[in-house]
C-alpha cells in the first residue's frame, strides 16, 4: 500500500514504515494529522483525542508527530502562553491591529498566535495569559484551530476574515534548529494508525 500526502509520501509494507523523514515531510504530516481533527468538539483544557482546546490541539499534533512537549520550559498562566515561550522553535512577532502582515514568512505547519486576552497585556509574562489563542497554519492563508465560540475545530481564512489578521501577533517555526531522530517502534505504530487504508 502506498499513500500520497501532496508531494510527501510514506510506504507501508508488511506493517513496517519505510520513510525518509525530513522537515518538509514532517510539516506535511502535521497538517495531515491536524486536518484529521477537523470538526471534532472543543472542550477547555483537553488535549485529544476526541476533544481539544486551542493549545491542546497544537500540543497533541506536535506531540504525536514529533514527540515534542511544546510546553517544555515555557511560562505563563495559559498553555497557549507556554507554547509561545517554550524552548522549541523560532518565534516571529507581528504588530497587532496591522492588516498588512507578510504571511509568506509563515511556513505550512507553523504555529500561529492571536491576541485574545486583556488589552493591557502586550507580551507574555509568568502572570498573564497572553496571547490567548493559537492554531496551525495550513498554507494559502488558512489555519486550523479549536474554536470556543463554535465549540469545535474549524478552519479559518485570513483573506476572508480581517479580524484574524488584526489579532495575529506571532508565528512559531518549531523546526528551527530542530533535530529529529530515526523512527522508533512507537512512532511507526503512530504512522500506521494515521495512514492505514
Amino acid at each position: 500500500m502506498q499513500f500520497f500526502i501532496n508531494w510527501a509520501y510514506i510506504i507501508i509494507k508488511k506493517g513496517v514504515i519505510k520513510a525518509n523523514i525530513n522537515e518538509d515531510k514532517l510539516r506535511c504530516l502535521i497538517i495531515k494529522l491536524a486536518l484529521l481533527q477537523h470538526k471534532k468538539l472543543y472542550e477547555h483544557g483537553k488535549h485529544g483525542q476526541n476533544t481539544f482546546d486551542c493549545a491542546g490541539l497544537v500540543w497533541y499534533v506536535y506531540n504525536e508527530i514529533c514527540h515534542l512537549n511544546l510546553y517544555d520550559k515555557g511560562f505563563g498562566l495559559s498553555t497557549t502562553t507556554k507554547i509561545m515561550t517554550s524552548k522549541y522553535g523560532k518565534l516571529t512577532l507581528f504588530a497587532e491591529n496591522n492588516i498588512n502582515k507578510n504571511l509568506r514568512i509563515i511556513k505550512n505547519g507553523d504555529i500561529v498566535f492571536f491576541h485574545r486576552q486583556s488589552l493591557k497585556d502586550n507580551m507574555p509574562t509568568e502572570n498573564n495569559k497572553y496571547p490567548g489563542h493559537c492554531g496551525i497554519y495550513l498554507g494559502e492563508q488558512k489555519f486550523i484551530h479549536a474554536s470556543s465560540s463554535k465549540q469545535k475545530i474549524i478552519i479559518s481564512d485570513f483573506s476572508k476574515n480581517e479580524y484574524w489578521l488584526r489579532v495575529l501577533v506571532g508565528s512559531k517555526n518549531v523546526f528551527y534548529n530542530f533535530e529529529h531522530k530515526d523512527l522508533t517502534s512507537e512512532k511507526k505504530a503512530i504512522f500506521k494508525r494515521y495512514y492505514k487504508k
